[in-house]
Protein backbone atom coordinates (compact mmCIF):
# COMPACT_ATOMS: atom_id res chain seq x y z
CA UNK A 1 0.00 0.00 0.00
CA UNK A 2 1.31 3.45 -0.97
CA UNK A 3 1.70 5.49 2.24
CA UNK A 4 1.39 8.69 0.20
CA UNK A 5 -2.13 10.00 -0.37
CA UNK A 6 -3.11 12.91 -2.60
CA UNK A 7 -6.32 14.91 -2.77
CA UNK A 8 -6.70 17.40 -5.62
CA UNK A 9 -8.94 20.41 -5.26
CA UNK A 10 -9.07 22.04 -8.65
CA UNK A 11 -6.32 21.98 -11.25
CA UNK A 12 -3.67 23.79 -9.21
CA UNK A 13 -4.28 22.86 -5.59
CA UNK A 14 -3.35 19.57 -3.91
CA UNK A 15 -3.12 18.15 -0.41
CA UNK A 16 -0.58 15.39 0.04
CA UNK A 17 0.35 13.34 3.10
CA UNK A 18 2.65 10.44 3.92
CA UNK A 19 1.78 8.27 6.90
CA UNK A 20 4.68 7.40 9.24
CA UNK A 21 2.93 5.64 12.15
CA UNK A 22 5.93 5.09 14.43
CA UNK A 23 6.82 8.77 14.76
CA UNK A 24 5.14 10.78 17.56
CA UNK A 25 5.26 13.99 15.53
CA UNK A 26 4.46 15.36 12.11
CA UNK A 27 5.68 17.98 9.65
CA UNK A 28 3.28 20.20 7.75
CA UNK A 29 4.03 22.72 5.05
CA UNK A 30 2.20 25.04 2.70
CA UNK A 31 4.13 25.35 -0.58
CA UNK A 32 3.37 28.04 -3.15
CA UNK A 33 4.92 27.71 -6.59
CA UNK A 34 6.11 31.32 -6.58
CA UNK A 35 9.58 32.59 -5.73
CA UNK A 36 12.19 35.16 -6.65
CA UNK A 37 12.13 33.89 -10.24
CA UNK A 38 8.60 35.29 -10.59
CA UNK A 39 9.54 38.82 -9.54
CA UNK A 40 9.98 41.77 -11.86
CA UNK A 41 13.13 43.87 -11.61
CA UNK A 42 11.20 46.50 -9.63
CA UNK A 43 9.87 43.92 -7.18
CA UNK A 44 13.12 42.14 -6.37
CA UNK A 45 12.86 40.80 -2.82
CA UNK A 46 9.09 41.16 -2.45
CA UNK A 47 8.47 37.42 -1.94
CA UNK A 48 11.16 37.30 0.72
CA UNK A 49 9.59 40.32 2.42
CA UNK A 50 6.17 38.63 2.34
CA UNK A 51 7.65 35.52 3.94
CA UNK A 52 9.05 37.66 6.77
CA UNK A 53 5.82 39.61 7.22
CA UNK A 54 3.60 36.53 7.54
CA UNK A 55 5.02 36.08 11.05
CA UNK A 56 4.66 39.72 12.12
CA UNK A 57 1.08 39.68 13.26
CA UNK A 58 -2.47 38.67 12.34
CA UNK A 59 -5.84 40.18 13.19
CA UNK A 60 -5.79 38.40 16.56
CA UNK A 61 -2.11 37.74 17.31
CA UNK A 62 1.06 39.80 17.59
CA UNK A 63 4.43 38.50 16.41
CA UNK A 64 5.30 37.61 20.00
CA UNK A 65 1.94 35.85 20.45
CA UNK A 66 2.72 33.67 17.45
CA UNK A 67 6.18 32.62 18.64
CA UNK A 68 4.97 32.06 22.23
CA UNK A 69 2.05 29.93 21.05
CA UNK A 70 4.27 27.75 18.89
CA UNK A 71 6.96 27.26 21.52
CA UNK A 72 4.38 26.51 24.25
CA UNK A 73 3.10 23.72 21.99
CA UNK A 74 6.61 22.26 21.71
CA UNK A 75 6.58 22.99 18.01
CA UNK A 76 8.75 24.89 15.53
CA UNK A 77 7.55 27.01 12.63
CA UNK A 78 9.35 28.96 9.92
CA UNK A 79 8.98 30.38 6.46
CA UNK A 80 11.09 29.78 3.39
CA UNK A 81 11.65 31.06 -0.11
CA UNK A 82 13.66 29.69 -3.02
CA UNK A 83 14.03 30.73 -6.64
CA UNK A 84 10.76 28.95 -7.49
CA UNK A 85 8.86 28.19 -4.26
CA UNK A 86 7.74 29.96 -1.07
CA UNK A 87 5.77 28.96 1.97
CA UNK A 88 5.48 28.04 5.64
CA UNK A 89 6.38 24.79 7.37
CA UNK A 90 6.20 23.44 10.90
CA UNK A 91 7.09 20.39 13.00
CA UNK A 92 4.87 19.55 15.95
CA UNK A 93 3.80 16.81 18.40
CA UNK A 94 0.82 14.89 17.02
CA UNK A 95 -1.57 16.18 19.69
CA UNK A 96 -1.01 19.76 18.45
CA UNK A 97 -2.35 19.04 14.97
CA UNK A 98 -5.45 21.26 15.24
CA UNK A 99 -3.45 24.16 16.63
CA UNK A 100 -0.82 24.13 13.88
CA UNK A 101 -3.26 23.68 11.00
CA UNK A 102 -5.31 26.59 12.31
CA UNK A 103 -2.21 28.76 12.83
CA UNK A 104 -0.86 28.24 9.31
CA UNK A 105 -4.30 29.04 7.91
CA UNK A 106 -4.42 32.19 10.02
CA UNK A 107 -0.97 33.36 8.95
CA UNK A 108 -1.94 33.02 5.29
CA UNK A 109 -5.43 34.50 5.55
CA UNK A 110 -5.22 37.07 8.36
CA UNK A 111 -1.75 38.60 8.33
CA UNK A 112 -2.12 42.36 8.68
CA UNK A 113 1.17 43.53 7.09
CA UNK A 114 1.28 46.26 9.70
CA UNK A 115 3.08 49.42 8.49
CA UNK A 116 5.25 49.79 11.58
CA UNK A 117 6.26 46.13 11.45
CA UNK A 118 6.90 46.47 7.71
CA UNK A 119 9.38 49.32 8.16
CA UNK A 120 11.10 47.43 10.98
CA UNK A 121 11.36 44.32 8.84
CA UNK A 122 12.87 46.28 5.96
CA UNK A 123 15.68 47.27 8.34
CA UNK A 124 16.17 43.63 9.28
CA UNK A 125 16.29 42.53 5.63
CA UNK A 126 18.75 45.32 4.83
CA UNK A 127 21.01 43.93 7.56
CA UNK A 128 20.50 40.43 6.13
CA UNK A 129 21.49 41.60 2.63
CA UNK A 130 24.61 43.37 3.93
CA UNK A 131 25.58 40.30 5.93
CA UNK A 132 25.21 38.16 2.82
CA UNK A 133 27.32 40.57 0.77
CA UNK A 134 30.04 40.47 3.43
CA UNK A 135 30.07 36.66 3.36
CA UNK A 136 32.22 35.64 0.35
CA UNK A 137 30.70 32.15 0.27
CA UNK A 138 27.18 33.53 -0.21
CA UNK A 139 28.18 36.46 -2.39
CA UNK A 140 30.18 34.40 -4.88
CA UNK A 141 27.06 32.37 -5.68
CA UNK A 142 24.99 35.56 -6.03
CA UNK A 143 27.56 36.77 -8.54
CA UNK A 144 27.57 33.41 -10.31
CA UNK A 145 23.81 33.66 -10.88
CA UNK A 146 24.34 37.18 -12.24
CA UNK A 147 26.81 36.04 -14.88
CA UNK A 148 24.82 32.91 -15.75
CA UNK A 149 21.44 34.57 -16.13
CA UNK A 150 22.15 38.27 -16.83
CA UNK A 151 18.77 40.09 -16.94
CA UNK A 152 16.64 36.98 -16.39
CA UNK A 153 14.81 36.89 -13.01
CA UNK A 154 16.91 33.84 -12.05
CA UNK A 155 19.78 36.30 -11.62
CA UNK A 156 17.98 38.06 -8.77
CA UNK A 157 19.13 37.50 -5.23
CA UNK A 158 16.31 35.94 -3.20
CA UNK A 159 16.58 38.70 -0.59
CA UNK A 160 16.44 41.34 -3.32
CA UNK A 161 18.24 44.67 -3.40
CA UNK A 162 18.18 47.18 -0.58
CA UNK A 163 16.70 49.89 -2.83
CA UNK A 164 13.87 47.69 -4.17
CA UNK A 165 12.98 46.36 -0.72
CA UNK A 166 12.97 49.91 0.67
CA UNK A 167 10.54 51.02 -2.05
CA UNK A 168 7.84 48.44 -1.23
CA UNK A 169 4.80 49.94 0.48
CA UNK A 170 2.11 48.16 2.50
CA UNK A 171 -0.36 48.63 -0.35
CA UNK A 172 2.03 47.23 -2.95
CA UNK A 173 2.91 44.29 -0.72
CA UNK A 174 -0.74 43.38 -0.11
CA UNK A 175 -1.59 43.70 -3.81
CA UNK A 176 1.28 41.42 -4.79
CA UNK A 177 0.39 38.92 -2.07
CA UNK A 178 -3.25 38.57 -3.09
CA UNK A 179 -3.03 39.04 -6.86
CA UNK A 180 0.24 37.30 -7.70
CA UNK A 181 1.67 35.27 -4.82
CA UNK A 182 -1.54 33.43 -3.89
CA UNK A 183 -2.57 32.92 -7.52
CA UNK A 184 0.16 30.35 -8.10
CA UNK A 185 0.03 26.57 -7.80
CA UNK A 186 -0.35 25.47 -4.18
CA UNK A 187 0.48 22.23 -2.37
CA UNK A 188 -0.11 21.46 1.29
CA UNK A 189 2.17 18.60 2.28
CA UNK A 190 2.36 16.63 5.52
CA UNK A 191 4.37 13.66 6.75
CA UNK A 192 4.45 11.77 10.02
CA UNK A 193 1.78 10.39 12.31
CA UNK A 194 -1.07 12.06 10.49
CA UNK A 195 -4.50 11.07 9.16
CA UNK A 196 -5.05 12.17 5.57
CA UNK A 197 -8.84 12.31 5.76
CA UNK A 198 -8.71 14.44 8.90
CA UNK A 199 -6.14 16.73 7.28
CA UNK A 200 -8.31 17.28 4.21
CA UNK A 201 -11.45 17.87 6.28
CA UNK A 202 -9.79 20.47 8.50
CA UNK A 203 -8.15 22.28 5.61
CA UNK A 204 -11.34 22.29 3.58
CA UNK A 205 -13.25 23.73 6.51
CA UNK A 206 -10.70 26.27 7.72
CA UNK A 207 -8.16 27.22 5.09
CA UNK A 208 -8.66 30.48 3.23
CA UNK A 209 -6.10 29.35 0.67
CA UNK A 210 -8.55 26.75 -0.64
CA UNK A 211 -10.81 29.52 -1.89
CA UNK A 212 -8.07 31.21 -3.90
CA UNK A 213 -8.56 31.07 -7.68
CA UNK A 214 -5.19 29.58 -8.57
CA UNK A 215 -3.91 30.23 -12.06
CA UNK A 216 -0.89 28.56 -13.70
CA UNK A 217 2.07 30.89 -14.05
CA UNK A 218 3.79 31.01 -17.43
CA UNK A 219 7.56 31.27 -16.93
CA UNK A 220 10.13 32.56 -19.39
CA UNK A 221 12.93 29.98 -19.73
CA UNK A 222 16.47 31.31 -19.31
CA UNK A 223 18.82 31.26 -22.27
CA UNK A 224 22.48 30.30 -22.17
CA UNK A 225 24.55 33.44 -22.67
CA UNK A 226 28.14 34.29 -23.49
CA UNK A 227 30.64 32.73 -21.13
CA UNK A 228 31.63 35.33 -18.55
CA UNK A 229 34.27 35.67 -15.82
CA UNK A 230 33.24 38.08 -13.07
CA UNK A 231 35.91 39.16 -10.59
CA UNK A 232 35.05 41.12 -7.44
CA UNK A 233 38.09 42.62 -5.75
CA UNK A 234 38.11 42.09 -1.96
CA UNK A 235 41.50 43.10 -0.61
CA UNK A 236 40.29 42.33 2.94
CA UNK A 237 40.29 38.60 2.13
CA UNK A 238 43.41 36.45 2.15
CA UNK A 239 41.99 33.75 -0.15
CA UNK A 240 39.89 33.74 -3.29
CA UNK A 241 36.47 32.09 -3.54
CA UNK A 242 35.69 30.60 -6.95
CA UNK A 243 32.31 29.33 -8.20
CA UNK A 244 31.72 28.12 -11.74
CA UNK A 245 28.76 26.49 -13.50
CA UNK A 246 27.00 25.86 -16.80
CA UNK A 247 23.47 24.83 -17.74
CA UNK A 248 22.14 21.27 -17.72
CA UNK A 249 18.74 19.60 -17.70
CA UNK A 250 16.06 20.34 -15.15
CA UNK A 251 14.32 18.42 -12.38
CA UNK A 252 11.68 16.96 -14.69
CA UNK A 253 14.33 15.14 -16.77
CA UNK A 254 14.79 11.52 -15.56
CA UNK A 255 18.48 11.73 -16.48
CA UNK A 256 18.97 13.75 -13.29
CA UNK A 257 19.59 10.49 -11.40
CA UNK A 258 22.61 9.72 -13.59
CA UNK A 259 23.88 13.27 -13.21
CA UNK A 260 23.66 13.02 -9.42
CA UNK A 261 25.96 9.98 -9.65
CA UNK A 262 28.35 11.94 -11.87
CA UNK A 263 28.37 14.79 -9.36
CA UNK A 264 29.17 12.41 -6.49
CA UNK A 265 32.15 11.08 -8.41
CA UNK A 266 33.35 14.48 -9.63
CA UNK A 267 33.26 16.45 -6.37
CA UNK A 268 30.17 15.73 -4.30
CA UNK A 269 31.77 13.42 -1.73
CA UNK A 270 35.01 12.95 0.20
CA UNK A 271 36.03 10.12 -2.13
CA UNK A 272 35.41 12.26 -5.22
CA UNK A 273 38.08 13.07 -7.76
CA UNK A 274 38.15 16.78 -6.91
CA UNK A 275 38.52 16.16 -3.19
CA UNK A 276 41.11 13.43 -3.53
CA UNK A 277 43.36 15.21 -6.01
CA UNK A 278 43.13 18.90 -5.09
CA UNK A 279 42.92 18.47 -1.32
CA UNK A 280 44.33 15.09 -0.36
CA UNK A 281 47.06 14.66 -2.99
CA UNK A 282 48.14 18.20 -3.88
CA UNK A 283 47.08 20.13 -0.76
CA UNK A 284 45.85 23.11 -2.78
CA UNK A 285 42.53 23.65 -0.98
CA UNK A 286 40.68 23.04 2.24
CA UNK A 287 37.22 23.54 0.69
CA UNK A 288 36.24 22.08 -2.67
CA UNK A 289 33.08 20.53 -4.05
CA UNK A 290 30.99 20.11 -7.16
CA UNK A 291 27.23 20.59 -7.24
CA UNK A 292 24.07 20.07 -9.27
CA UNK A 293 21.03 22.32 -8.79
CA UNK A 294 17.78 21.31 -10.43
CA UNK A 295 14.94 23.73 -11.18
CA UNK A 296 11.68 23.08 -13.00
CA UNK A 297 12.99 23.69 -16.52
CA UNK A 298 16.75 24.03 -16.15
CA UNK A 299 19.64 22.82 -14.02
CA UNK A 300 23.16 23.86 -13.13
CA UNK A 301 26.31 21.77 -12.79
CA UNK A 302 29.45 23.34 -11.42
CA UNK A 303 32.04 23.58 -8.71
CA UNK A 304 33.21 25.75 -5.82
CA UNK A 305 36.56 26.07 -4.07
CA UNK A 306 38.65 28.40 -1.92
CA UNK A 307 42.38 28.75 -2.47
CA UNK A 308 45.29 31.16 -2.04
CA UNK A 309 45.59 33.67 -4.86
CA UNK A 310 49.13 32.54 -5.67
CA UNK A 311 47.80 29.00 -6.18
CA UNK A 312 44.82 29.93 -8.35
CA UNK A 313 46.42 28.97 -11.64
CA UNK A 314 47.60 25.59 -10.33
CA UNK A 315 44.25 24.88 -8.65
CA UNK A 316 42.16 25.86 -11.66
CA UNK A 317 44.26 23.75 -14.02
CA UNK A 318 44.15 20.74 -11.70
CA UNK A 319 40.36 20.99 -11.46
CA UNK A 320 40.07 21.32 -15.22
CA UNK A 321 42.28 18.27 -15.67
CA UNK A 322 40.09 16.21 -13.34
CA UNK A 323 36.92 17.20 -15.20
CA UNK A 324 38.40 16.47 -18.63
CA UNK A 325 39.68 13.05 -17.58
CA UNK A 326 36.29 12.08 -16.14
CA UNK A 327 34.66 12.97 -19.46
CA UNK A 328 37.31 11.21 -21.55
CA UNK A 329 37.87 8.08 -19.48
CA UNK A 330 34.46 7.64 -17.88
CA UNK A 331 33.72 6.34 -14.40
CA UNK A 332 35.30 3.22 -13.00
CA UNK A 333 33.32 0.19 -11.86
CA UNK A 334 34.29 0.90 -8.26
CA UNK A 335 33.22 4.57 -8.50
CA UNK A 336 29.91 3.61 -10.09
CA UNK A 337 29.02 1.05 -7.43
CA UNK A 338 30.16 3.25 -4.55
CA UNK A 339 28.21 6.28 -5.74
CA UNK A 340 25.03 4.29 -6.37
CA UNK A 341 25.20 2.89 -2.84
CA UNK A 342 25.90 6.31 -1.37
CA UNK A 343 22.96 7.93 -3.19
CA UNK A 344 20.53 5.21 -2.13
CA UNK A 345 21.72 5.48 1.46
CA UNK A 346 21.21 9.27 1.46
CA UNK A 347 17.64 8.80 0.23
CA UNK A 348 16.97 6.23 2.96
CA UNK A 349 18.58 8.29 5.74
CA UNK A 350 16.70 11.45 4.78
CA UNK A 351 13.49 9.43 4.71
CA UNK A 352 13.77 8.92 8.47
CA UNK A 353 12.92 12.61 8.93
CA UNK A 354 9.26 13.58 8.34
CA UNK A 355 10.37 17.10 7.40
CA UNK A 356 12.47 15.70 4.53
CA UNK A 357 9.61 13.54 3.31
CA UNK A 358 7.17 16.40 3.50
CA UNK A 359 9.46 18.64 1.41
CA UNK A 360 10.30 16.02 -1.24
CA UNK A 361 6.62 15.14 -1.70
CA UNK A 362 5.69 18.79 -2.17
CA UNK A 363 8.54 19.33 -4.62
CA UNK A 364 7.54 16.34 -6.74
CA UNK A 365 3.89 17.34 -6.66
CA UNK A 366 4.54 20.95 -7.66
CA UNK A 367 7.16 20.32 -10.36
CA UNK A 368 6.24 16.85 -11.66
CA UNK A 369 2.57 16.74 -10.68
CA UNK A 370 3.06 13.26 -9.23
CA UNK A 371 4.41 11.47 -6.18
CA UNK A 372 7.62 9.46 -5.99
CA UNK A 373 8.04 7.19 -2.98
CA UNK A 374 11.36 6.63 -1.26
CA UNK A 375 11.32 3.07 -2.59
CA UNK A 376 10.77 4.30 -6.15
CA UNK A 377 13.70 6.70 -5.84
CA UNK A 378 15.96 3.87 -4.70
CA UNK A 379 14.77 1.72 -7.62
CA UNK A 380 15.60 4.58 -10.01
CA UNK A 381 19.20 4.43 -8.82
CA UNK A 382 19.27 0.62 -9.02
CA UNK A 383 18.14 0.80 -12.65
CA UNK A 384 21.01 3.04 -13.69
CA UNK A 385 23.69 1.56 -15.91
CA UNK A 386 27.31 2.57 -16.07
CA UNK A 387 26.72 3.55 -19.71
CA UNK A 388 23.98 6.00 -18.70
CA UNK A 389 26.26 7.58 -16.11
CA UNK A 390 29.07 7.91 -18.64
CA UNK A 391 26.63 9.58 -21.05
CA UNK A 392 25.76 12.05 -18.30
CA UNK A 393 29.42 13.11 -18.07
CA UNK A 394 28.75 14.98 -21.34
CA UNK A 395 27.06 17.58 -19.12
CA UNK A 396 30.47 18.45 -17.64
CA UNK A 397 31.38 21.36 -19.89
CA UNK A 398 34.19 23.39 -18.33
CA UNK A 399 34.65 25.25 -21.61
CA UNK A 400 31.11 26.61 -21.16
CA UNK A 401 31.38 27.48 -17.47
CA UNK A 402 30.81 31.02 -16.38
CA UNK A 403 32.91 31.89 -13.34
CA UNK A 404 32.60 34.21 -10.33
CA UNK A 405 35.60 35.07 -8.16
CA UNK A 406 35.80 37.06 -4.92
CA UNK A 407 39.01 37.95 -3.11
CA UNK A 408 42.39 39.61 -3.74
CA UNK A 409 41.59 39.14 -7.41
CA UNK A 410 44.19 41.51 -8.88
CA UNK A 411 46.72 38.80 -8.13
CA UNK A 412 44.91 36.35 -10.43
CA UNK A 413 44.08 38.56 -13.42
CA UNK A 414 47.00 37.26 -15.49
CA UNK A 415 45.96 33.67 -14.85
CA UNK A 416 42.34 34.57 -15.61
CA UNK A 417 43.32 36.05 -18.97
CA UNK A 418 45.04 32.79 -19.89
CA UNK A 419 42.12 30.64 -18.82
CA UNK A 420 39.41 32.87 -20.29
CA UNK A 421 40.40 32.61 -23.93
CA UNK A 422 36.72 32.30 -24.76
CA UNK A 423 34.28 34.62 -23.05
CA UNK A 424 34.58 38.02 -21.44
CA UNK A 425 36.05 39.24 -18.16
CA UNK A 426 34.29 41.76 -15.90
CA UNK A 427 36.06 43.40 -12.97
CA UNK A 428 33.69 44.50 -10.18
CA UNK A 429 35.03 46.67 -7.36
Amino acid sequence: MNPIQVTRIGANFSIISEFMPHIPSAALGLFINHGSRNESKENQGICHLIEHMLFKGTKTKSAQDISSLVESAGAVIDGFITKETSGIYCRYPVDKFDLMVHLIGELISQSTFDKTELEREKNIIEAEIKESEDDPHEQVFNLLFEVLFYDHPFAHSIAGKIETVRSITKERLEDYFHNHFLKSKVCISAAGNINHTELVEKLTRKSHILHTMNQPVVLTPPLERERTFLIQERSDLTQIHVAAASFTYGYSDPRRYALIIVNNILGGTMSSRFFQRLREQEGLVYTISSFVDFYSDIGLIGGYYITDANQYDQTARAGLNVAIHLKQDGVTDEEFERSINYSKAMVAINAENPMSRMIRNAQNQIILDKTITVEESIVNYDRLTKEEVNQATDEIRPDKHSVAIIGPAKQVEESMNKLARTGKIIIKN
